[in-house]
């Protein structure tokens, strides 16, 4: 998508968006996925970066098959990383595993939806895009599990995104952070609004950010009376908005923001007060 420079534009864009986006982003993940070329945030910023989190991605996805043991690892090793950021479903057998679609077609050899497999019948599925994915021909399917244990030995925040609609599933994945103990040192963010509900009610200790596409009165209330601690928004639809980003901080919330990988994203979204940037390429030191 071009740069969105103006706020008429970034309006229209957002009425428009639910329409098109479900076809226009289907289409882009039967194609093949290529590699972006890594660059040092200090290469494109002059500003002073040492109060600001990096978080990568779906793992170093830029350069590594998304959501993947390789990918996270690779964020992991890189040692700056503030967090690494994964997606997590629930499968048929009670695993949660790491990947953003739910169709599986999307980057699996498999069809159907992953919630309908079980982890053993996801292992037998080739992950057949991703970036530099020749390099990777053997890798699986991740499990939640897997990726927290490459967080906690990288020194890096797990940043989940919730992407399972099954809210009665919120004390089961509430659970899962009990048992590693990282329910107090991880943070959950979500497009779904009554899981991150669900989870402040059973932990109103628990960090959680409200993902949004397009920074409004609405969506900033509703992460207020869910309990959210901040609101994970698009750089594309708010960069020219730093006015409603002001509002997110004003309300005592965290600002943060996706998908940051060049000099006028990151620029802007500093100017505007974002102090967590999830990025595919940009490397923090």
């Amino acid at each position: 998508m071009a740069e969105i420079n103006n706020k008429f534009v970034a309006f229209m864009a957002n009425l428009v968006k639910p329409a098109i986006s479900k076809a226009f982003y289907k289409s882009m993940r039967k194609k093949p996925i290529q590699p972006m070329k890594l660059k040092k945030a200090s290469e494109i910023s002059d500003r002073d970066l040492s109060n600001i989190r990096f978080v990568a991605h779906r793992g170093l996805s830029g350069v590594n098959p998304e959501n993947t043991a390789p990918s996270y690892k690779a964020a992991a090793d890189h040692g700056n990383f503030y967090g690494i950021e994964c997606d997590t479903y629930l499968t048929k057998d009670g695993v949660w595993v790491t990947v953003h679609d739910p169709n599986l077609d999307s980057l699996f050899s498999g069809e159907g939806d992953v919630r309908d497999y079980t982890l053993d019948e996801l292992h037998q599925l080739k992950m057949i895009r991703g970036a530099n994915i020749g390099k990777f021909l053997d890798v699986k399917m991740c499990t939640l599990q897997e990726y927290v244990d490459i967080c906690k030995k990288g020194g890096c925040v797990p940043v989940i995104e919730i992407k399972d609609p099954r809210t009665e599933l919120m004390q089961n994945f509430y659970d899962f952070l009990v048992k590693n103990k990282i329910e107090h040192s991880c943070t959950v963010i979500s497009f779904i609004i009554e899981d991150l509900a669900a989870l402040h009610k059973i932990d109103p200790e628990l960090d959680c950010w409200y993902l949004v596409d397009y920074l409004d009165k609405k969506n900033i209330q509703a992460a207020l009376d869910a309990g959210c601690t901040g609101m994970d928004f698009s750089s594309e639809f708010n960069a020219c908005r730093p006015d409603w980003i002001k509002k997110v901080i004003d309300a005592g919330m965290t600002a943060a923001c996706w998908t940051v990988d060049n000099k006028e994203k990151l620029e802007a979204m500093l100017a505007a007060g974002v102090t967590v940037i999830t990025t595919n390429s940009i490397l923090p030191e």
